[in-house]
């Protein structure tokens, strides 16, 4: 008896002394006495993301990425989750990082980015390769240059990587008359050797690269929100 007493009694103690020890690591707590995001503001393309770093001060125990509430003034723009913005739309939105009352903002604007990137050495390298093949070169043609410009832009801004157009026809119909034609299509190259050389590593491609019938090529990038669209038209 007096031992199951005894028992008891140590259980009790151990009991008390773990509930004693969780009450003190609870009410050490947490509280943060600063917030401040890093960048004041800052500017994305849509479909793009950025990490925003904050600075703060506490006392207490040291915060975690649980401590700190972000939020978007308008999610259609830019959303926000655990610091990293993620733009969706053209327009503004102001981000909010808050703790314990203390909060700060950045300003973040979402625009679309476009630009033509240089398409030279995609021409010598293409001839390059024909050389090499022993074919002769293709003269570069400022028509066919204008119908790679028409389809790099009309692939980037409808989002659309295809051979078929918006219209639903051949990209290949924009170039007229009785003719052998040919196009290659890329995406997210960034110069004109990378995407030879993505082309040449794929026998479609390739073929057309080195179709002794063709005579004249257009090649054109568009870059759109960050993103390269290339468009490489033969015929003969």
């Amino acid at each position: 008896m007096k031992k199951t007493l005894r028992t008891t009694i140590i259980l009790l103690i151990a009991i008390m002394t773990l509930a004693i020890a969780t009450v003190s690591a609870s009410a050490a707590g947490t509280t943060v006495t600063k917030v401040d995001i890093k960048k004041a503001s800052t500017t994305l393309a849509p479909g793009k993301s950025e990490g925003l770093s904050i600075s703060f001060g506490y006392t207490g125990a040291k915060p975690t990425s649980k401590d700190f509430t972000w939020t978007s003034s308008n999610t259609k723009v830019a959303t926000v989750s655990g610091g990293t913005i993620k733009a969706v739309k053209p327009g503004t939105a102001t981000i909010t990082v808050s703790a314990n009352g203390k909060k700060d903002t950045c300003k973040v604007t979402v625009k679309t980015t476009a630009r033509w990137i240089s398409a030279s050495d995609a021409y010598t390298q293409l001839n390059n390769r024909r050389k090499n093949a022993k074919v002769a070169a293709l003269k570069k043609d400022a028509n066919l240059e204008k119908i790679a410009k028409i389809r790099a832009e009309e692939m980037a801004k409808n989002n659309k990587f295809s051979h078929t157009r918006p219209n639903g026809k051949s990209g290949l119909t924009l170039i007229k008359g009785n003719l052998h034609k040919g196009e290659n299509i890329a995406k997210g190259q960034k110069t004109g050797k990378e995407v030879t050389q993505a082309w040449y590593n794929s026998a479609g491609h390739r073929r057309n690269m080195l179709r002794k019938e063709f005579k004249k090529v257009g090649i054109a990038c568009y870059e759109y929100n960050g993103v390269t669209y290339w468009a490489q038209v033969f015929s003969s």
